[in-house]
């Protein structure tokens, strides 16, 4: 006679409030980076480079680590993929700043 547990587990809670700010961040900097990426103005290497990097490799990145929280959650416990998932997106928020800077 016993449902399933509700409420959810906190770390889900936390885990579809996070999803909120990485799946609105990546969308949005898939836009914006995309639209700065096929623009004709002039930049350099570096952030022609740091562009792309970001967009094609640390925005996925944020995501699937956002994405595989249950298989993560198990091998490296709640405090580590809060960790693990803090640490790419301060990463990718550093190269989006960055980025932006540079373009701009």
């Amino acid at each position: 006679m016993g449902g399933p547990l509700w409420p959810p587990s906190r770390f889900w809670q936390y885990w579809a409030l996070a999803g909120m700010l990485v799946l609105t961040a990546a969308f949005w900097w898939g836009v914006e980076g995309y639209a700065l990426a096929q623009s004709a103005t002039p930049r350099g290497q570096i952030a022609d480079g740091l562009l792309r990097f970001s967009v094609l490799i640390l925005t996925p990145a944020l995501v699937v680590v956002w994405l595989a929280a249950a298989w993560l959650r198990r091998r490296v416990g709640e405090g580590g993929f809060w960790q693990l998932l803090g640490l790419v997106a301060m990463i990718w928020a550093g190269s989006v700043l960055v980025t932006r800077m540079l373009v701009a």
